[in-house]
């Protein structure tokens, strides 16, 4: 019977080991733990502990063990000292195994703290809140543990303060944790904590940030924020990105806002050919930024103050053609959930570019499409789409999407009316 299953499936371990054939069952498992475990439950459930217990122990033998190998052994405290990391049950025959060490093991924390992350991604958030809570009780050194409940207090209790003491003791436990840096700052972002603020903290711990591309990535945007432009350019042009889901878009975006900054300081002060040089290097994406310009990318800004630095140095000509190229692109406003939806201020730079082409009429057009979209849409119910990917921010904290979009309005308005006041006045 065992040859018959390995004739249909070669990959039937449980059929390898019924057969005798141990040392290949071991090479084909790839020293995976969870191959070990899923072997282990099956004889668990035909009632053949003895047989359970070789497997498992088998793959500690391997070097393919877990904690959950360790609690299915019933060896709690080699399973509280085991390394937590990447550590998380799943299964409903975990519960069993984990109310079980809570019951043999009352003094051990990480029982509690894996029954939590179980009940977490089941959604079962009170059950999740109560094994937490008691882990940080018996064992408060654990960081990850302070983490979570930051995380299950924020988005599901709504107590901000209470979360974020949460997460900065987390960090505190633990400052070479890069990741925990990250989702500190994400929580200080999600806060509205001043950029100053949150740009003081990951340089002050510059060694953590350098380990995580979105890190530097955020370092960066701070500094454009703050208006450190030239070392933000610095910094991101002697960094190497590597591409992330999440990421997109976001690295050449701080490329071109501290040289688009920089270009408009050098067309203030007359260096007109410094400013071209900026805008130019703009439309063109190097290497180290992790990925490449998109079809149909929205380049109306840069083409816009090209205009202006070339009618500076007193080429009309060339302004018209940069202000001509400025005007093409997508004209209608959209939500901009996504990063590769239109942005508003590209249309505004649309407008800026007619009107100095002395096209009013259809420039004061694109000004009216922002403000009439905004209000339209301000008050609109705003739902994530099921295959939403690629989205602005990362959904660690959840935010809502309304507010979201109440801003996006306000901003498209406040950018039509600006220049049509400006000029009515």
């Amino acid at each position: 019977m065992c040859e018959e299953a390995l004739a249909v499936d070669p990959f039937n371990y449980g059929a390898l080991y019924e057969a005798g054939r141990v040392d290949e069952m071991c090479e084909k498992m790839h020293k995976m733990p969870n191959n070990y475990l899923t072997i282990a439950i099956e004889y668990l459930a035909a009632g053949l502990t003895k047989e359970a217990r070789e497997i498992l122990l088998l793959s500690i033998k391997e070097g393919a063990a877990t904690p959950m190998t360790y609690y299915y052994l019933g060896e709690w405290d080699k399973a509280e000292k085991a390394d937590s990391a990447y550590c998380f049950p799943n299964r409903l025959e975990d519960i069993l195994v984990l109310e079980e060490a809570k019951r043999q093991n009352p003094k051990g924390a990480k029982a509690p703290y894996y029954l939590g992350c179980l009940y977490y991604d089941k959604r079962q958030y009170d059950l999740a809140l109560e094994n937490w809570q008691l882990s940080a009780e018996l064992d408060g050194s654990f960081p990850t543990v302070w983490r979570n409940l930051a995380l299950v207090t924020f988005n599901k209790l709504g107590q901000e303060e209470k979360a974020l003491a949460m997460m900065e003791k987390a960090y505190k436990l633990n400052e070479k944790d890069a990741r925990i840096l990250m989702e500190l700052d994400q929580l200080y972002k999600r806060l509205q904590k001043p950029y100053a603020f949150r740009l003081e903290v990951l340089q002050s711990h510059a060694d953590v940030v350098a380990q995580r591309d979105d890190l530097v990535l955020e370092e960066i945007t701070l500094l454009n924020q703050v208006g450190r432009y030239e070392e933000a350019m610095r910094k991101l042009d002697h960094h190497v990105f590597h591409p992330w889901e999440g990421g997109e878009g976001k690295v050449p975006a701080q490329y071109q806002a501290s040289r688009v900054a920089l270009a408009k300081q050098a067309i203030a002060a007359g260096e007109n050919d410094k400013a071209i040089e900026f805008l130019e290097e703009c439309l063109v994406y190097p290497y180290h930024l992790g990925e490449g310009k998109l079809y149909g990318a929205q380049e109306n800004d840069f083409y816009y103050y090209m205009g202006v630095a070339y009618t500076q140095k007193g080429d009309q000509e060339k302004a018209r053609e940069c202000w001509e190229e400025a005007t093409k692109g997508p004209q209608e406003p959209a939500a901009a959930m996504y990063y590769n939806d239109a942005n508003p201020e590209k249309i505004y730079y649309q407008g800026l570019a007619l009107r100095d082409l002395g096209r009013e009429d259809e420039a004061r057009g694109r000004f009216y499409k922002l403000i009439n979209y905004g209000k339209q849409h301000i008050f609109e119910k705003q739902v994530m789409d099921y295959f939403a990917v690629s989205l602005p921010d990362l959904l660690i904290w959840e935010d809502s999407l309304d507010r979201k979009n109440r801003i996006h309005c306000e901003r498209m308005m406040e950018l039509g009316k600006m220049v049509l006041e400006k000029v009515d006045n």
